[in-house]
């Protein structure tokens, strides 16, 4: 070695201080090594530390892509992070949708002739004309009923007459609904009449109409529709998912176009049907319309206060929809635990919970998107868990 010092004198600067650095990363390896410490007469009681548990144990491990992070009070403050505790509660909703009035049903008369003919008199005129039961709306000329009427009239006048062929030739006009007062008239002069009155079976207002001077009808064509305004029904559709929470007397406020303020109704009946095209159920209301005032056709826009089950109920404000997932942030003091939850219909400005959480629970409401980026960047950077974010730990 010095035989190679001598002969190279300009390499021994180089090993020298190849020397010094091997002895300085030997000192601090030693110094770096960790103590031994002889704890024979320091070891503590076996029961020293019972009690002093994890102060976020039993927390389970956050969402995938989520992790668990501190945040002093202070931090939270300047973040504007807000809470709500998690309770039960009932919940209610409004259903909104739309209808229309209609005649009631049970109010209303569908006029027919009995038998073929031709309109010769005309006496109800329009829609929206008042009639009374028993009222003339056509007058209608007949082969058939006045092929009978001479019948019923040769019988009167014959000596031969026997009154089973009178009573026969009676019932056949009056099964046509020729009025009894044109049946006595023919027995009375023996003379048949041209034309008969088909009545008005019912008091009411004209509501529609085809019958005109001179038509030619069968029993087939509806001359008129007449109904009893002073009653009306409200048809409302009530949508697929609303279906399960509308009763009968579920309570509603109906907006009716032209009218000033809403008028409060129960529904009355629910059809048991669901319309195929529409998919939604008619509810009827039933109104009291002795002024009339509330009118066929009339567009009616109504809600329905519902009553849901009971539930657990975590504000909107605190819900993180990622995708599929709804993630919250409970809060347990310092530490924020993002949970995933499984939430049902948002009523009003909650959501009724499922699963995932419990009552008592503290979640946060405010912050939500700087708590969700904090939380995935712990997650990223896999220094998540109960302290994540104290480096110092």
């Amino acid at each position: 070695m010095i035989h190679f010092l001598k002969e190279h004198p300009w390499r021994s600067g180089a090993l020298a201080m190849l020397l010094v650095l091997a002895a300085a990363v030997a000192i601090v390896l030693y110094l770096g090594r960790p103590a031994i410490v002889d704890h024979s007469q320091h070891a503590p009681a076996a029961d020293e530390h019972a009690g002093h548990t994890d102060p976020h144990a039993g927390h389970t491990a956050g969402p995938t892509g989520f992790a668990s992070f501190m945040l002093e009070r202070s931090q939270m403050t300047a973040m504007g992070v807000t809470s709500e505790k998690v309770g039960e509660r009932d919940f209610r909703r409004t259903v909104r949708t739309v209808g229309v009035v209609t005649v009631d049903e049970t109010r209303t008369a569908h006029v027919h002739a009995r038998v073929r003919g031709w309109i010769e008199g005309f006496h109800a005129q329009f829609v929206g004309q008042k009639v009374k039961k028993g009222q003339a709306l056509i007058s209608l000329y007949s082969q058939e009923v006045y092929a009978a009427e001479l019948e019923l009239a040769s019988l009167v006048k014959s000596t031969l007459r026997s009154p089973e062929l009178l009573d026969a030739a009676r019932k056949r006009l009056a099964l046509w609904e020729v009025p009894r007062s044109v049946i006595e008239q023919v027995e009375a002069t023996g003379e048949p009449q041209r034309t008969f009155p088909v009545l008005a079976p019912r008091s009411g207002v004209i509501v529609a109409k085809q019958a005109f001077e001179g038509l030619f009808i069968d029993p087939s064509l509806e001359l008129y529709t007449i109904s009893d305004l002073s009653k009306v029904w409200v048809m409302v559709d009530i949508y697929e998912a609303d279906v399960a929470h509308v009763q009968v007397g579920t309570e509603a406020r109906l907006t009716i176009e032209g009218a000033t303020s809403p008028v409060v109704a129960k529904v009355a009946f629910l059809y048991p049907t669901i319309d195929e095209r529409t998919r939604t159920r008619k509810a009827r209301f039933e109104l009291a319309n002795p002024d009339g005032k509330w009118m066929p056709g009339a567009f009616v826009t109504a809600e329905l206060d519902v009553a849901l089950d009971r539930g657990l109920a975590v504000p909107e404000s605190a819900v993180i929809r990622t995708g599929t997932r709804s993630i919250v942030f409970v809060l347990h003091g310092t530490h924020v635990q993002p949970k995933e939850v499984k939430l049902g219909a948002r009523v009003g400005d909650a959501y009724r919970v499922e699963s995932g959480l419990e009552a008592g629970e503290v979640v946060a409401t405010g912050a939500q998107f700087l708590l969700d980026s904090e939380s995935r960047l712990k997650a990223t950077s896999g220094n998540g868990g109960g302290h994540a974010g104290h480096g110092g730990h």
